[in-house]
């Protein structure tokens, strides 16, 4: 059972909410619990009332809990926003993050429901006119039976092939490197990485965390492979008494941009500040990322479709001509 972006952005931001009132956490959680909330909520809500229920914190019954519900990212800042006295804080975070994680899946789910009806279009109106005329080859509803089912396992294949590297890219370097150099998919991914981690980190830095464990903390949160790596080699430059913006730069991970930023904000005393700018600015470029996306994924699905119907076309036209054109020239 998961969660759905849109399920975990209402969720967080009904925990803010009562959290942000005085609300104690076991409270926020049975008051939302006994509102009757659909299955995959009532088991997030659970989750929690179990771990609460046996003093744990919140981020702890999140993550012993919840699992297979959560990711990374959510226990980090939790964890954060308990440690600093910023619960509210953090979950209105997480619920800001969800609603833009949702907004742009909505949105490239939208742009392909257009593409796929003309793709069964391109299969379909092909084989019509062997319906009426007899050209060798079989039965043409067999035919459009066997196209539609292999449209759909190809399209199943694809998402999980998808989903399994995803899942590795979040440890492995390499895998998360080639994915990131996939036109269009690579930015959205890159962005979402290091708002991930810039939001984590300033959490951290409000809960008064060692600087280099806020990095690792925040490079585990970013569900990145490269991100990853590269906050590992930065936090032990920092424990050798190296600047935190310097170390970020030799670990080859982040935008050069980034680091001179995070070089200026430390020489201000203003890192909290310019973590939380950049974690906003992130993922303002990534649902930019993902509506670019989304507009250039019914551009490929109508290019594909209209070379496979000009190419069914040819084929019609030459099954159904090719006799008389043999016979004109036997004649």
């Amino acid at each position: 059972m998961q969660l759905s972006a849109a399920d975990k952005a209402t969720l967080y931001r009904d925990l803010a909410r009562l959290i942000g009132a005085d609300f104690h956490a076991d409270r926020a959680v049975a008051l939302l619990a006994g509102q009757n909330p659909a299955p995959r909520k009532k088991a997030f809500l659970d989750g929690l009332e179990r771990g609460l229920a046996r003093r744990a914190g919140i981020a702890k019954a999140l993550e012993e809990e919840n699992s297979e519900l959560v990711t990374g990212v959510e226990v980090a800042l939790v964890s954060a926003g308990e440690a600093s006295g910023r619960l509210a804080e953090a979950f209105e975070h997480l619920a800001h993050y969800f609603e833009a994680v949702d907004a742009g899946v909505r949105e490239a789910r939208g742009a392909l429901v257009y593409p796929l009806v003309l793709a069964h279009l391109g299969i379909v109106l092909p084989e019509i006119p062997a319906l009426f005329v007899d050209d060798g080859r079989g039965n043409p509803l067999a035919s459009m039976a066997v196209k539609i089912g292999a449209l759909w396992l190809l399209a199943f294949v694809g998402w999980r092939a998808w989903r399994g590297l995803s899942a590795a890219a979040v440890k492995s370097a390499p895998v998360d490197a080639w994915l990131g150099r996939v036109p269009l998919i690579g930015a959205v991914r890159r962005h979402w990485a290091l708002a991930r981690f810039a939001q984590v980190f300033h959490a951290g830095l409000l809960a008064a965390m060692n600087m280099a464990r806020v990095t690792r903390l925040a490079g585990e949160a970013a569900q990145s492979g490269v991100l990853l790596r590269g906050t590992a080699a930065a936090a032990a430059r920092i424990e050798t008494g190296a600047p935190l913006a310097s170390s970020l730069g030799a670990s080859g991970a982040f935008p050069r941009m980034f680091v001179d930023s995070i070089a200026i904000a430390e020489e201000a005393g203003a890192v909290d500040k310019e973590m939380r700018r950049w974690a906003a600015v992130e993922t303002g470029l990534a649902g930019e990322a993902m509506r670019r996306l989304a507009s250039w994924l019914p551009r490929i699905v109508y290019g594909t479709v209209a070379l496979y119907i000009a190419w069914r076309i040819i084929a019609m036209f030459m099954g159904v001509y090719a006799p008389l054109f043999k016979l004109m020239e036997e004649a």
